[in-house]
């Protein structure tokens, strides 16, 4: 993920010199979490170790950032855990079928980050393991979100050993490119945060599930560090995509999501 980190802190030295401290694949200022408020979480594995977050929509279909797959992945090095609130313990492994990242994914731009992972049987579902329904309809600004996974728990830290989740506001659009950069949020983007930062998602929470009102509405994407002052969390925003993930699944798998 170098490639897009190089590229994306080229175009941020352009607008604000002074100001960044390196970008993070993107939970900070959180709460452990219980899986059985969270279920429709997964962690992405890479040789069956945590690499990614993801969120479950039907029993065969994970949602995740196209980032995530990058740099020569393929399908049969990677596993999805599910059910389980360890980081390395517990839970239930699934082997992974395929993977499809959206075709015009950027690594330089960061945009249409979505991707989208296909198990190789179905999942059993318990109060454990669910899917959450996609978000269809914009949300005003300042609606709380909930942003949950395994990621680093500060900039300097490790990954967490348990799930963790955070409740963050969403940014209104223009304010977010006022922050951000104007070039850099596309409308497939949607950002999350608190001006005076402290709580955020971070690194290996890349992929996981920003859900609002028990929907998905996005996906961790990037971000300038991590819980720092100004700079909001990134996310690829769902409901301007879900007509390619519905032409998508209709298309692999003839079906209807």
């Amino acid at each position: 993920m170098s490639e897009w980190f190089a590229a994306l802190i080229g175009l941020l030295l352009l607008q604000t010199p002074q100001s960044i401290r390196g970008l993070e694949p993107r939970i900070i200022g959180g709460y452990a979490a219980d899986i059985t408020n969270l279920p429709y979480i997964v962690s992405i594995q890479l040789y069956g170790s945590h690499y990614c977050g993801g969120s479950i929509v039907n029993r065969r279909t994970i949602l995740t950032a196209a980032h995530c797959l990058g740099g020569g992945i393929t399908h049969n090095l990677l596993s999805v855990k599910v059910g389980g609130v360890k980081r390395a313990k517990d839970g239930h492994i699934y082997s992974v079928a395929a993977i499809h990242s959206h075709e015009k994914f950027s690594s330089k731009t960061m945009d249409y980050d979505l991707a989208i992972v296909r198990l190789a049987k179905n999942l059993t579902y318990s109060h454990k393991v669910r899917a959450i329904p996609l978000s269809r309809k914009e949300v005003p600004a300042g609606t709380f979100a909930t942003i949950s996974g395994w990621g680093y728990t500060s900039q300097k830290a490790s990954p967490s050993d348990r799930l963790r989740y955070a409740r963050v506001p969403i940014i209104n659009q223009t304010e977010c490119r006022n922050v951000m950069g104007k070039n850099l949020i596309t409308d497939r983007m949607i950002c999350a945060g608190y001006t005076e930062g402290g709580v955020d998602a971070c690194q290996m929470d890349s992929g996981g599930p920003l859900a609002v009102r028990e929907k998905l509405h996005g996906i961790v994407s990037w971000g300038v560090g991590c819980a720092q002052a100004n700079k909001p969390g990134v996310y690829t925003r769902i409901p301007v995509l879900l007509p390619w993930l519905e032409k998508q699944m209709k298309k692999l798998y003839g079906e209807v999501i």
